[in-house]
């Protein structure tokens, strides 16, 4: 049984990436204005033709129409989107659980302003608060004739810190909200009374055990935000003018060039959350599927 899960586990990235090819030829299903399964089937042959020697693949530069080769151009891309992404999703975290900290160390009004706090930027759109972000940089080096932080890239200069503290934003305000309502259905059970009549601290219940009891749940609620911030690093990428795999990727959208930026970017996610699950299941010795 055992042997059958692991086969299983290892199919399945496998079975993505026959995916993410059979999509990226998705462009010859049609051959003039005509539905073709043989010239779909041609884009499929040539998209693996190429993921079988990347090294030599080639993009145009819309503006110049001068070839370049995509290697290490890509892989630039890759790590670029990857620091804003990872460092956005730590500083989420990080504010999220101060804030979970605050929230439980005030009265029942400052608790309904942050609801509310958090209601009010958990609607906000991503391109309101970019823009906010980037007039209070802009008026803070007019008013006191210091700039903070670049707030856009130019040339090799490629911004990292701004874009990853935009990106952070909505997702804090989401664990924060996500980690109040589950802790709310903890704070019940017979386990916290009874952690309460021994005395232990309310902070040590609060991240030593009720924490460790919604590991699971805040998981799988974190892997949609994670999904939600991919999305939403396109847009970021574009208004901070950064070189990113996502804003690669759809510029330069032929078939081969999308397959291998999709899998480029599959590969890290998949690492990543397979290393969450891992880790997960092992501090609540229950076993998850991420």
């Amino acid at each position: 049984m055992k042997i059958w899960r692991f086969i299983k586990k290892g199919f399945e990235p496998l079975l993505i990436i026959v995916g993410i090819i059979f999509v990226s030829a998705s462009s010859g299903i049609f051959q003039e204005q005509k539905f073709s399964l043989l010239n779909y089937w041609k884009h499929v042959v040539w998209v693996l033709n190429d993921l079988a020697d990347p090294l030599h693949l080639v993009y145009m530069n819309p503006i110049s129409e001068i070839e370049r080769n995509l290697f290490p151009i890509l892989l630039l891309a890759l790590v670029s989107s990857a620091k804003i992404f990872f460092l956005a999703l730590a500083l989420a975290m990080i504010g999220s659980v101060l804030l979970l900290t605050l929230y439980f160390s005030v009265g029942k009004f400052f608790k309904r302003a942050l609801n509310s706090f958090a209601l009010v930027f958990g609607a906000l759109p991503d391109i309101f608060i970019i823009a906010i972000l980037q007039v209070f940089v802009i008026w803070y080096f007019k008013k006191f004739g210091i700039l903070v932080i670049d707030i856009a890239s130019v040339g090799e200069n490629q911004v990292v810190l701004l874009p990853a503290i935009a990106l952070s934003i909505l997702p804090m305000f989401f664990f924060l909200s996500s980690m109040v309502s589950f802790l709310k259905e903890e704070e019940g059970l017979s386990y916290v009374d009874l952690a309460k009549s021994k005395g232990i601290g309310r902070f040590r219940i609060l991240f030593v055990h009720m924490i460790r009891n919604i590991l699971i749940s805040l998981t799988y609620h974190g892997k949609q935000i994670i999904w939600m911030m991919l999305s939403n690093l396109l847009i970021l990428e574009y208004l901070f003018n950064v070189l990113g795999i996502t804003s690669f990727l759809f510029t330069y959208n032929t078939p081969s060039i999308f397959a291998v930026t999709a899998i480029l970017m599959f590969i890290p996610l998949y690492t990543f959350l397979k290393c969450i699950q891992i880790f997960i299941s092992s501090k609540v010795g229950k076993v998850m599927d991420l």
